[in-house]
């Protein structure tokens, strides 16, 4: 899988609790950022917009640049977290001209919890691939690439926290 990159173990694990903990007191808006189809709207998410000086807060750039080092800080669009919720809709969709980095925030997670990322060929009518939700993993893909999450089950945690980061790649 050339355009699908997963590295999991991304940062120590005091950085990655920083991180975490940004995420929670963060200010989440109702909406779609990743869609703007007219299906979408009756069904809004939660997501939390951090500006390029939160991002640098993190610390997490540095990690992803070296991990793709065919990007350069100057392609960087921008930082959403999202919070998914147990039976939250989510709509297969796509990042038009960006690489995506997509990490996940929670310290802890089990695979029956669900709240996996599900990628698909153009046609979307079949996987390419599902990288599970695993603490502290990164997912680098191509952002042409159509992907949806599943949202988690009743048995895990009340929020679901990633963090997508964008960049341009024309």
């Amino acid at each position: 899988m050339d355009n699908i990159k997963v590295i999991d173990n991304l940062l120590p694990t005091s950085h990655a609790d920083d991180i975490h903990d940004m995420v929670l007191k963060s200010y989440y808006q109702i909406s779609w950022e990743d869609n703007n189809e007219l299906k979408t709207r009756s069904f809004p998410n939660l997501h939390s917009r951090f500006s390029f000086d939160d991002v640098k807060r993190t610390k997490i750039l540095e990690p992803i640049l070296r991990a793709n080092n065919s990007l350069k800080l100057d392609q960087y669009n921008s930082c959403v977290v999202n919070l998914t919720k147990p039976m939250d809709v989510n709509f297969i969709h796509t990042h038009a001209k960006q690489k995506v980095f997509l990490y996940y925030v929670n310290p802890t997670w089990e695979n029956d919890w669900g709240g996996e990322t599900i990628f698909y060929e153009q046609d979307k009518k079949n996987v390419l691939f599902t990288s599970l939700y695993s603490p502290n993993r990164l997912v680098c893909f191509d952002g042409e690439i159509p992907h949806t999450i599943k949202a988690q089950n009743y048995l895990g945690p009340s929020y679901r926290f990633t963090m997508s980061i964008f960049f341009n790649t024309k």
